[in-house]
């Protein structure tokens, strides 16, 4: 089972690195502000702010700094400014022997997947949240699940829709963003689907793309042995049933449709203006009973803030 690093307590020090894109510094600032308002201590790596034409700083001053933060001794967090692209041009070069003597929690989403992948195949559940320059964008409501997440507050997530496949599922969670997943395939950081539930969220992207994505992923028999599926937002799609012919919702039931796992649409997770953190490794339940789909939390220690 993979193990869940300790959570967050007053004054615990998180780090902030930039590995993926080059970032927005006063969102990143805005954001530091909301995690010391909290009461956690912060530090920023020494290339956070830096800039490399669309990267957070040159690949080596990423990788500098985000081994930096695996081997720190004292953070109990590493917070990813944002995603973008670029993690994957760094994480197989990563040294994750300092991490496992002093784990912590790995915090994002988006780009961040693949370095999510790389922490739960080292033995440790990270946290698929919104990065730290998306956090001001977020409403209060969603800025307090993200540090009641960090604190070992955690509640399961519920939607509902019309789409929904029924049925009852367990199983470790384990997803991302869907392109992340797709790149993934073949790596170093691809990994096992047997029994697992998976979490799919994305942004931007035409249907044929999607349609793409989930076809690359049952072609690679990755939907095939699945316990469950959920699905969050998928937005700011650059075409419409009108022109593809297939809804998002669609195009996964079609991938699907030989298969008797369940499927739970329109969760709260994602790049909209719903993100809620979720354990990436954590066990988890999956019930769907008609138009409502459940996601809840199994055998996860629950601390309360302090």
């Amino acid at each position: 089972m993979t193990a869940i690093p300790p959570f967050l307590t007053k004054n615990d020090l998180i780090l902030i690195i930039s590995p993926s894109g080059v970032v927005n510094k006063e969102a990143v600032l805005n954001g530091a502000t909301i995690l010391k308002e909290a009461g956690f201590q912060v530090e920023f790596a020494p290339n956070t702010f830096n800039s490399h034409f669309k990267f957070g700083a040159k690949h080596q001053e990423r990788l500098s700094d985000l081994q930096f933060a695996l081997d720190h001794k004292d953070a109990k967090a590493i917070y990813c400014s944002r995603g973008g692209f670029g993690i994957t041009h760094i994480i197989d070069s990563l040294d994750w022997r300092g991490f496992k003597k002093n784990p912590k929690w790995v915090i994002g989403f988006s780009d961040i997947t693949a370095l999510l992948h790389s922490a739960i195949q080292n033995g440790y559940c990270a946290l698929h949240a919104s990065v730290l320059q998306g956090l001001p964008k977020l409403s209060v409501e969603y800025q307090k699940h993200l540090i009641a997440s960090l604190s070992g507050d955690n509640s399961g997530l519920q939607a509902e829709s019309t789409f929904n496949k029924q049925g009852k599922a367990s199983g470790q969670l384990i997803g991302g963003n869907l392109s992340l997943l797709v790149h993934q395939i073949g790596t170093q950081t691809e990994l096992d689907y047997t029994g697992k539930i998976l979490f799919i969220e994305e942004v931007a992207e035409p249907l044929y793309h999607i349609d793409r994505m989930l076809l690359q992923l049952k072609r690679a028999s990755k939907l095939k042995d699945l316990a469950g599926m959920v699905v969050g937002q998928f937005t700011n799609l650059s075409e419409d049933k009108s022109i593809y012919g297939q809804s998002v919702e669609e195009i996964i039931l079609g991938h699907c449709q030989d298969y008797d796992f369940p499927i739970g649409f329109n969760f709260p997770f994602g790049h909209g203006e719903e993100n809620m953190p979720l354990i990436h490794g954590a066990s988890m339940k999956l019930t769907i009973v008609k138009n409502i789909g459940k996601l809840d939390y199994q055998m996860l220690p629950q601390q309360k803030p302090s």
